[in-house]
């Protein structure tokens, strides 16, 4: 059976991490929870060793913006950011900031799934540019 990969989903949003544990969890992805954005999410990273982060941008201490900045002084994980912005502005605000993707809201499960698996192949790929971003082969 093939391990699943683990994805570290950091909110506020009690809404949104009820709909990844529900539509993500139990398939080939195991959701792990926090709204933690300082310290105790370094340590959350340690503990759990996600191969993903999905990053809400609307948080009421720091925005998702900010805890993206801060990741990634310390990691290079990728990282999706997901928001109620639907503008232009926004997602290239959040690219810019070192996220690897970027999705508004309302989203389905299936756009989600697409977007997790091509933000994994592409951040794959760039950590060796041999591989066959189609078939994962070098």
């Amino acid at each position: 059976m093939p391990t699943k990969r683990k994805i570290l989903a950091i909110s506020n949003d009690s809404e949104l991490k009820n709909f990844l544990e529900q539509e993500l969890n139990g398939g080939k992805y195991e959701i792990v929870c926090t709204k933690d954005t300082g310290i105790p999410l370094r340590d959350k990273i340690d503990t759990e060793k996600p191969e993903f982060i999905i990053l809400d941008i609307m948080m009421p201490t720091l925005d998702g913006i900010e805890v993206c900045l801060r990741l990634r002084q310390w990691t290079k994980l990728p990282i999706m950011m997901l928001t109620k912005w639907g503008t232009e502005n926004g997602m290239v605000r959040g690219l810019n900031l070192s996220s690897d993707s970027y999705l508004t809201e309302p989203f389905g499960t299936d756009t989600l799934n697409t977007r997790i698996e091509e933000t994994i192949k592409r951040n794959n790929a760039a950590a060796n540019p041999l591989t066959n971003i189609y078939t994962g082969t070098p």
